[in-house]
């Protein structure tokens, strides 16, 4: 009979970066668009609903950044070419800005949400700054296809 220590010690062991990472882009990617239809159609969706995902997509985005940064210090250990490594830093950087830009940004959109209830405006700005962090993500996932794809990190 296996020891219930093994079993913890494979969960642990498993990469969950990989498995974590899509909930950011799908969220955001998907506030982006919900929020959009709500400025050009108001009556078809709540005001709340990019609010509301944009709130899922950081603390998702929190879990994918740590969850990474245990894969990145496996890939050190590793000794991939400096180009690779470059690229792994690359990343690692995009994905910061990706946690600290929607740590913030969600914070602001709550706080102006409730300061601000009926003002147009701000639906506009955050639709702005929901566009930038779609571009932010998209670049920091392409850089990690390339990592994996391209460079074969994270693969056996």
């Amino acid at each position: 009979m296996a020891k219930p220590y093994l079993y913890v010690n494979f969960i642990m062991s498993l990469p969950l970066h990989p498995a974590i990472v899509h909930f950011p882009i799908a969220l955001i990617t998907a506030a982006l668009i919900l929020h959009g239809i709500q400025l050009w159609k108001p009556n078809w969706l709540g005001r709340v609903v990019g609010l509301w995902l944009m709130g899922l997509s950081t603390i998702f985005s929190i879990a994918a950044v740590l969850a990474g940064q245990k894969e990145a210090a496996k890939a050190g250990e590793i000794g991939y070419p400096t180009e690779t490594l470059i690229l792994i830093e690359r990343h690692e950087t995009l994905g910061n800005i990706v946690v600290w830009g929607s740590i913030v940004f969600f914070i602001s959109w709550v706080y102006l949400f409730f300061k601000y209830k009926n003002d147009i405006r701000l639906d506009r700005l955050a639709l702005a700054f929901l566009l930038l962090l779609f571009m932010i993500v998209t670049v920091s996932a392409y850089t990690g296809g390339q990592l994996v794809y391209i460079h074969g990190v994270g693969t056996p």
